[in-house]
């Protein structure tokens, strides 16, 4: 009887595991900031490589200014911070994450000077990564957007600083 316990209990542990214990939903990875179970990234502890702009009430992507791509990420740690690069500078900031909204403080950078698309780069960055944010994390896919319709598309990077397949 005893060795069937254990058992019962080995596999209701698995089966707690193979969830993850997220409580996230749909996909947005609300409320703890992870995305979905089983359907990829988590927002925290995850880099994002920018793969495109937003634009637009009905938000459009638009590509990235040509020579910058690959070049802008973004990171939101599990305490509250987020840093990257805006394509040319280094930034770090707060992010407090709330249901499916982000709100970023104020953003530190570096303060080195690019050539014309990087600068174009972060400068539509920077335009974008502030204040309150709506995001969606479906796969390996983010989307940060503002009430404006202008955003950001970025993609889970893997373990060696390539985009993950979508």
């Amino acid at each position: 009887m005893y060795g069937h316990r254990v058992t019962l209990s080995l596999l209701a542990l698995l089966a707690l595991t193979a969830c993850g214990g997220r409580t996230g939903s749909g996909g947005t990875g609300a409320d703890d900031g992870g995305g979905s179970p089983g359907t990829g990234a988590p927002l925290t502890g995850t880099v994002w490589k920018v793969t495109g702009l937003l634009s637009g009430e009905t938000p459009r992507a638009r590509a990235l200014p040509t020579g910058s791509e690959g070049r802008a990420d973004l990171t939101f740690g599990e305490d509250g911070t987020v840093h990257g690069s805006l394509g040319c500078n280094t930034f770090r900031g707060e992010a407090t994450i709330a249901g499916t909204t982000v709100t970023l403080g104020p953003l530190a950078t570096t303060r080195k000077l690019c050539p014309g698309p990087r600068t174009e780069l972060e400068r539509a960055l920077t335009a974008v990564l502030r204040g309150e944010l709506s995001y969606a994390v479906e796969d390996r896919g983010l989307s940060l957007t503002a009430r404006g319709g202008a955003g950001v598309r970025a993609t889970a990077v893997d373990g060696d600083g390539t985009p993950a397949p979508e």
